[in-house]
């Protein structure tokens, strides 16, 4: 008999796994205690060693204990192999494979015909008759009935909530805001995909509860239909199915809210100015719960100006003025022409749409941000304002304190990428097209920066005239900013103005070399970054490429 080896206590027997039966006595005559040991294997042992090597290396799995008198034949497994494995032994090779061939089949028959049988049995068991008992129920009946109907329904509670608040939750998280559904739409759509992964559970729960070993308490036909019977099974329906779906919840003590919902007023700031920089709901809510929206009506002071203001505004829809304070910074001008606007500031909802009133159609607009230079230059909010800030009309703004509003950039760089490309774009705006002063001047501090070394090359010539054609500087402005730096337009198309500033080699060569021109292109660029860095008092810091 072999039985399983133990290790872990080498002077005890483990179960018994097969029987090994002696080839040449007959299996009648194995007594019936040998065969209540297990299965007979027939009459090799070790013989798996033979079709596969690396047997020989692991230990042997069990221990072979003689029941009866035995005798047998041992072979070393290198020798037995060297015969078998001999050219002129094929027979002797053949009767071996022979042997372990038959035997293996014998198993497996042998095995075959156990399940069987145990099937039938357990066949017989299922479809015993139950006598015909038209008594009531027992409570002991009762109560193994209710578990019996209890267990299925509790599977089925559980999986379908658990699975429906995942789902539910997921959907919510990531499609919520792309497709506009709502918390209660994302947990129908998570229903529906409980239900349907439901139906393939079925079948997985009934058979897992018919494991346990549960009954129905044997009842009778005839009391199967007697009234306890029946509200018996419904109780345990209802108790199955309530159990199974709060402990379904549980998924509630480990989900972590993915997704806040966004007011409606604020959802049009989110699309358009927050969304398309990848600023996640969480960090759009946390961002507008640090800062005051205010409605306020024409003639409203947005910021006093001459004072220090440290905080930043987002005009949402209206329009505001900026009146530069004089030297009684205590007086507020009027809207009555006392006070001239220098520039003006537009909502940011309201897109290019012309200004309600015409008197402002003149003037630039520096955007929607008031105090943007801030962000940029932190040393402004302790400076004092230069500007009253003043509603032209019914206005409404975001404002928030400088300091939590660069916390949040801080804390999230989509929020920062956010703001710094609105920046950047209003600054863009700002020396468009519509603001000829500011193109000129653009361009004189341009033309400073290419003759600060005294000379002028054709690539620095190049790029000016490059900057005129795009931006319609005209030839009179030109010559009036080159007599404002004192050249003329000799010495600017001959490219020096004094000859000391050149050695004779210098004024010798008419062109530059590439890499002299190259290094002077490279001067220009950097030099174009920090005037677009100062253009404006609230104007970002811009990438130069």
């Amino acid at each position: 008999v072999a039985y399983k080896h133990l290790p872990e206590s080498p002077g005890e027997l483990g179960p018994p796994i097969c029987v090994y039966m002696g080839r040449l006595t007959p299996r009648q005559n194995i007594s019936d205690e040998v065969r209540e040991k297990g299965p007979v294997r027939g009459s090799v042992v070790g013989g798996s060693a033979l079709v596969e090597p690396n047997v020989t290396s692991k230990a042997y799995p069990a221990d072979i204990i003689a029941a009866e008198p035995t005798e047998w034949l041992e072979w070393d497994y290198d020798d037995l192999q060297r015969i078998i494995d001999a050219p002129g032994w094929r027979a002797v090779q053949a009767s071996f494979y022979h042997m372990l061939y038959l035997e293996l089949l014998g198993t497996l028959d042998r095995d075959r015909a156990s399940k069987k049988t145990a099937e039938a049995q357990l066949d017989a068991t299922k479809t015993k008759v139950v006598p015909e008992n038209k008594g009531p129920p027992s409570t002991k009946q009762l109560a193994q009935l209710c578990l019996f109907v209890a267990v299925p329904f509790f599977g089925f509670g559980f999986a379908d909530n658990a699975i429906m608040i995942v789902c539910g939750d997921f959907i919510d998280a990531q499609f919520g805001v792309m497709f506009g559904l709502t918390t209660m739409a994302s947990a129908g759509l998570g229903n529906w995909l409980s239900d349907t992964i439901g139906l393939g559970l079925g079948d997985v729960i009934e058979r897992t509860a018919g494991k346990m070993g549960l009954s129905n308490g044997n009842l009778s036909p005839a009391q199967e239909r007697m009234q306890p019977a029946k509200l018996t099974t419904l109780a345990g329906k209802l108790i199955g199915i309530t159990l199974g779906c709060f402990a379904g919840m549980v998924p509630l003590l480990f989900l972590k809210p993915a997704k806040v919902e966004i007011p409606n007023e604020d959802l049009e700031v989110y699309e358009s100015t927050f969304m398309p920089y990848g600023v996640s709901t969480n960090a759009f809510v946390h961002l507008m719960k640090q800062a005051a929206r205010r409605r306020q009506p024409s003639g409203h002071v947005m910021v006093k100006g001459g004072v220090p203001f440290p905080k930043v505004i987002l005009l949402l829809r209206g329009e505001a003025i900026a009146i530069k304070v004089g030297e009684d910074a205590s007086e507020v001008p009027s809207l009555d022409g006392t006070g001239d606007p220098t520039h003006k500031y537009l909502g940011r909802l309201e897109g290019d749409e012309p200004s309600s009133s015409p008197a402002l159609g003149n003037i630039c607009s520096h955007g929607s941000v008031v105090n943007g230079t801030a962000i940029s230059n932190p040393t402004r909010v302790e400076q004092d304002y230069p500007s009253d800030v003043i509603a032209e009309t019914q206005v409404e703004y975001l404002e928030w304190e400088y300091k939590d509003l660069m916390q949040i950039m801080k804390d999230d760089a989509s929020i920062q990428a956010s703001i710094v490309s609105l920046l950047f774009h209003e600054m863009v705006s700002y020396v468009s097209t519509n603001n000829p002063a500011q193109r000129s001047r653009v361009y004189k501090v341009l033309m400073m920066a290419v003759l600060a070394d005294g000379k002028v090359d054709e690539s620095e010539r190049r790029l000016l005239n490059k900057y005129r054609e795009s931006h319609r500087i005209s030839e009179q402005e030109h010559l009036s900013v080159l007599e404002e730096l004192e050249w003329t337009e000799a010495g600017w198309r001959r490219g020096w103005m004094h000859p000391e500033n050149f050695s004779e080699q210098e004024m010798a060569t008419e062109n530059p070399t590439f890499q002299e021109a190259a290094l002077e292109l490279e001067k220009v660029h950097v030099a174009l970054g920090q005037i677009l860095k100062n253009l404006r008092p609230d104007a970002p810091k811009p990438a130069v490429q």
